[in-house]
């Protein structure tokens, strides 16, 4: 049975963005990116205490964020979400309870 969300659950509006071109920069590229959405999402900080970041795994890519949205088939890891000129980078995606409801993404907070 789904959950009933309360009013004002979701009372951030944000962009869904995906890359839309590369551009060689220098050693590297820079890329341009187009919105492909506006929806209303959740958004929550993640706290991670100075020692989780030392014993964590150098590897793992920190997770500053929690964005909750409504299911959308167009939402890819390599996507991101803008908050207010923010930049929330996706990593990770939970489809809740596997039934197409709900996505849960774990972003990274990266200054432009």
């Amino acid at each position: 049975m789904l959950k009933a969300r309360r009013a004002g659950e979701r009372r951030h509006q944000v962009t869904l963005q995906r890359v839309s071109g590369r551009v060689a920069a220098g050693e590297g590229h820079e890329d341009t990116w187009s919105t492909y959405g506006t929806v209303w999402a959740a958004v929550l900080p993640v706290e991670v205490s100075s020692a989780e970041r030392q014993s964590a795994n150098t590897l793992q890519v920190p997770v500053t964020h929690l964005v909750e949205i409504d299911y959308r088939n167009d939402v890819r890891a390599a996507h991101r979400v803008v908050l207010n000129g923010r930049y929330l980078y996706i990593r990770g995606l939970q489809n809740v309870d596997e039934r197409n409801v709900t996505w849960k993404l774990s972003c990274e907070e990266r200054v432009q």
